[in-house]
């Protein structure tokens, strides 16, 4: 591989390029946004990147980053540059090779590879490729693992044509191992070669290798997002050909593959046929059922002033305005089975928590209605927590897209609770209030509906009262 200045001059001109003609500054933001100290270090370098103006100040800036800080934080900020595309990461990685706990990473390798390849960098990018291949990789194994990341960086970036380029190579070498199978089915899934994945994975179980129903999942849900529902349900009937019970697992792989082509009625079935085998939705099923319902997603998506705030006004209101009528019975199909939000609760003697942690935006709102239906009916211990955190894990960097959610969800409920001071990735209140609070919402599913005339609907005197003890509740 070239020295660090043979390869960062090149690289560093195109970064201050690109920063020339299109600001960086929400692309580092993006990347900046974490949790912890390891967020706010990102967050000082990104924005003392974004003050440089020459290349050889950036270089200054990343190398004193690199040489000051743990091994974690500095491989974190390298991948946010590579998810953002950003080409400072090209640079970045280079300052990493040069640390002295530096491990080479099939992963990061083939990152940078492709992003060279994308910036016009293309001898670098083959240079890169090869000197990982003779100074890094031991075995034909690893040298195949390594051609399925390329594969996968590659045809993420867009360059088709070079990912194939590195299928014929890997399918040039003689393979074995289970391990090696599974990393070329999902790579080929990634780049929408279904019927490629389908051989492989046929492949696979004629040499003995056990799949499982996660690679059964990708190639099925590969046919069926490209339409191919025949193909997608024939993969689906051969996961128990190759042995596979019908567990949590391979359930959770059915529900995730009609909800790729947003088969509501089939999604509808199988979520029936678990709850007679007592299998419970796994917490993705939860986000992928529910984001696969379009009218769901567009109320939530709006957040209008008719957002039902009840379980039951939201099945009525999808009942009423969603053109399938297998939405409305989807959702109240989950809304029957209580797994997943038993297992994002937790409840002690002393505090309740709600976790948001790992669900969609669709998937929260849903939740918090059951989690407010099961408040009602049981004793409160001394605090209640919604726990959504500060966007950390969201897809889009720096946007804590649930806990605004649960903000404005809880707001419109006139809940007390409030942000912490202390955390501010969690909502808070006292059991008092909170018991208070849930006797003062309304019952009838008419009332959750919550459109600008509702208040006009309750006494005035009863309004009034009410509005008063919130009031002197929020002083004291």
């Amino acid at each position: 591989m070239p020295a660090m200045s043979s390869l960062s001059a090149p690289a560093l001109a195109v970064a201050a390029r690109r920063r020339r003609l299109s600001p960086a500054a929400s692309s580092l933001r993006r990347v900046a946004s974490g949790g912890g100290s390891s967020w706010r270090s990102e967050r000082r370098l990104m924005s003392e990147l974004e003050r440089t103006v020459t290349a050889g100040a950036a270089e200054r800036v990343i190398r004193s980053y690199v040489g000051n800080k743990s091994e974690r934080a500095a491989l974190a900020a390298l991948s946010r540059l590579l998810m953002d595309s950003d080409p400072l990461a090209i640079p970045f990685y280079e300052a990493v090779k040069q640390a002295r706990w530096f491990k080479w990473s099939s992963i990061h390798a083939a990152a940078v590879a492709a992003l060279l390849e994308a910036n016009g960098i293309t001898g670098e990018s083959r240079s890169l490729i090869s000197e990982s291949i003779s100074q890094h990789l031991q075995s034909n194994n690893e040298v195949a693992l390594f051609y399925c990341d390329l594969m996968a960086a590659f045809s993420s970036r867009g360059l088709k044509d070079r990912a194939m380029d590195f299928y014929k190579e890997l399918r040039s070498m003689p393979l074995t191992g289970r391990k090696t199978y599974m990393a070329m089915i999902k790579s080929l899934c990634l780049m929408g070669l279904a019927t490629e994945a389908e051989e492989a994975l046929k492949e696979m179980v004629s040499l003995g290798y056990q799949p499982e129903a996660f690679q059964f999942g990708l190639v099925a849900k590969c046919y069926g997002k490209s339409g191919s529902i025949v193909e997608m349900e024939r993969v689906i009937v051969s996961m128990s050909d190759a042995g596979i019970r019908l567990g949590t697992g391979a359930a959770n792989t059915v529900l995730s593959c009609y909800s790729s082509c947003r088969d509501h009625s089939k999604m509808l079935v199988w979520l029936k046929k678990m709850r007679k085998l007592r299998i419970a939705p796994s917490t993705k099923a939860y986000n992928f059922v529910l984001n696969s319902c379009p009218t769901l997603a567009s109320m939530v998506q709006e957040l209008g002033p008719s957002l039902p705030l009840s379980t039951k006004g939201l099945v009525k209101k999808l009942k009423t305005v969603s053109p399938q009528a297998a939405e409305s019975e989807l959702v109240h199909e989950l809304l029957a089975s209580t797994s997943v939000l038993d297992r994002a609760m937790e409840w002690s003697e002393t505090e309740v928590k709600l976790n948001l942690h790992g669900f969609s935006t669709v998937a929260a709102y849903v939740l918090m209605l059951q989690w407010v239906d099961v408040l009602k009916a049981r004793t409160l211990p001394l605090e209640v927590y919604v726990v959504c955190g500060i966007g950390k894990h969201s897809d889009v960097r720096g946007e804590p897209k649930v806990r605004e959610l649960a903000q404005e969800i809880l707001s419109r409920m006139e809940s007390p609770l409030r942000l912490s001071i202390r955390n501010k990735g969690r909502l808070v209140a006292k059991r008092d209030r909170v018991k208070q609070w849930l006797t003062s919402l309304p019952v009838s599913e008419e009332s959750t509906d919550q459109s600008p005339d509702a208040s006009n609907q309750q006494p005035f005197v009863f309004t009034l009262f009410r509005k008063l003890g919130q009031f002197f509740s929020t002083l004291m």
